[in-house]
């Protein structure tokens, strides 16, 4: 039987997910500080193929030398440069969600560094790696860019989505 075919028992979805995937109620119970404004988004890049690149980092602008270069080589495996991605340090917004980052960012893909789906708002929670589309959005969360140097086994999983995401 391959994996394509395997079919669960409601039982063992039930232990596997044991909290919902979607929350129809996290617009209701997203906070109030969260802001959608979209004057505030600041963003590095020119955004030519609609890619958003989330990250947080407090000690710079954007990202730190080190994590920059190693992102720069993550994209240009992807057959990417910045002109084709908008670099967005949430920790630099004032509270800004993700429909204001978007308002202004419009991104078909958004990659997410260290940024979990609740600290923008989204309404919803994936484990690292995992390619999810919500809302014509593609999106892969993943540890930050400071962790992924060091850490072969995780870089390696990180490809393998990047490949499905890019189609490389």
């Amino acid at each position: 039987m391959s994996l394509q075919n395997l079919q669960l028992s409601r039982d063992t979805i039930a232990r596997l997910y044991t909290a919902p995937l979607v929350d129809m109620n996290a617009e209701r119970n997203i906070s109030a500080a969260v802001k959608e404004d979209p004057q505030e988004c600041r963003f590095l890049g020119s955004n030519k193929k609609n890619i958003t690149i989330l990250v947080n980092a407090g000690d710079a602008s954007f990202l730190p030398d080190h994590s920059f270069h190693f992102l720069t080589g993550i994209l240009n495996a992807c057959k990417l440069t910045m002109e084709d991605v908008a670099l967005v340090n949430i920790n630099n917004l004032k509270d800004a969600g993700y429909t204001g980052i978007y308002k202004i960012t419009r991104p078909a893909v958004s990659l997410l560094f260290d940024v979990s789906p609740n600290d923008i708002g989204l309404p919803l929670q994936f484990p690292h790696f995992q390619v999810h589309k919500y809302n014509s959005i593609t999106y892969l969360s993943s540890p930050s860019l400071v962790s992924l140097e060091n850490d072969k086994a995780a870089k390696a999983v990180l490809w393998s989505s990047l490949k499905t995401i890019f189609q490389l």
